[in-house]
């Protein structure tokens, strides 16, 4: 019988089911080697194949990612063996085609709709931070083999493979998941794993991992995850951004930022100067004057104008000075009592102050 709608047990289990496997994603515990050789063991048990004889431990998916393309170089014997299609395949015999079979019968018990809600639910923010692990990777690889283009990490597994959470569910409505466990287990048992035929690479979970309260990768102060052997990612509040702009916004320069083609990232950027700063050191116009202000109106490439309000506190400070401060308006606003007036949610002709503090 298909479930059109869950039950309240049912629906009990899906915040369950996600915090454990975001509970996962976030371990940083030390890997047991022996334990994971045994999981793989039993993995490539389930497509009736050997676990591979060459098991490589490492400090982070930045080290498999170099001894991967050290050992795809052209000429190198066992290229082949740790090519892409291999992984795919490894990827396809040991868990698609299992998690296929578990899908068909999902489908007669579990509505799609159910399966799509809990499956965002579940795994939006941890799959941020493997992407955001990805590409920082890509970028090292990059920057120190130039002329490598391969990316190992097509079919990878480990602690962030958290879409497994939704077959962890169906399991606990009673479809048969056994052949999966495998997959479980190596996840709740290491960081990330990529896979072939001849040869596994392990590396250690992160030494630590920083989010805010959305989930997203975020620190201020330093990286937002970190690999024993350092690797690092730098995130604010989602954004990966360079190691910079997170221990020494004070040296982001005008030149940087306006050549930034990221937009999320250029906003960070901003941000972190001070947009007041940036604001003044890029050459803002001065677009109205009047009593009540100055208006500021600064073009940003493919992203909306930054527009800005300096007013000056009529309250002076200990040593008898006046403080200016800078107040965001939206765009659309083009005279400076326009813009305070808004600051406190009203028209401009309706703003009429009986005095200012």
């Amino acid at each position: 019988m298909k479930i059109h709608r869950p039950s309240p047990a049912q629906l009990a289990l899906t915040p369950q089911v996600r915090d454990e496997w975001r509970k996962i994603s976030m371990d940083t515990a030390p890997v047991e080697h022996s334990k994971v050789r045994e999981i793989l063991e039993r993995l490539f048990a389930v497509g009736n194949n050997s676990a591979p004889k060459n098991i490589h431990f490492l400090e982070s998916p930045f080290e498999i990612s170099n001894i991967i393309s050290v050992l795809r170089l052209r000429g190198n014997p066992v290229c082949l063996q740790v090519s892409d299609p291999v992984s795919g395949q490894v990827r396809e015999g040991v868990f698609k085609r299992p998690a296929n079979r578990v899908n068909e019968e999902a489908t007669l018990l579990v509505g799609d709709q159910v399966r799509f809600e809990f499956k965002i639910a579940a795994i939006a923010p941890n799959l941020q931070i493997i992407e955001h692990v990805r590409e920082q990777v890509r970028e090292n690889v990059r920057d120190k083999l130039p002329w490598f283009r391969a990316w190992p990490f097509q079919s990878d597994f480990g602690q962030f493979d958290v879409g497994l959470s939704w077959f962890d569910f169906v399991g606990r409505l009673g479809i048969d998941v056994s052949s999966l466990i495998p997959a479980f287990d190596l996840a709740k048992s290491c960081g990330v794993a990529v896979l072939f035929w001849e040869w596994a690479f392990i590396s250690a979970r992160p030494q630590f991992i920083h989010c805010d309260e959305q989930g997203r990768l975020h620190c201020e102060t330093g990286a937002a995850i970190r690999y024993p052997d350092g690797f690092s990612v730098f995130a604010i509040h989602g954004v990966r951004v360079p190691k910079k702009v997170v221990v020494a916004p004070e040296s982001i320069t005008i030149p940087e930022i306006e050549s930034e083609v990221n937009a999320e990232v250029r906003r960070v950027m901003i941000e972190r100067l001070g947009t007041e700063r940036y604001l003044m050191d890029a050459g803002a116009e001065e677009v109205h004057r009047d009593d009540f202000g100055i208006l500021y109106r600064k073009e940003i490439p493919s992203d909306e104008p930054l527009v800005m309000v300096k007013v000056a506190n009529a309250t002076p400070e200990a040593d008898g000075s006046f403080k200016d401060y800078f107040l965001r308006v939206p765009p659309t606003i083009t005279r400076a009592r326009q813009a305070v007036a808004w600051t406190f949610g009203k028209e401009e002709y309706d703003y009429e102050p009986a005095f200012q503090t």
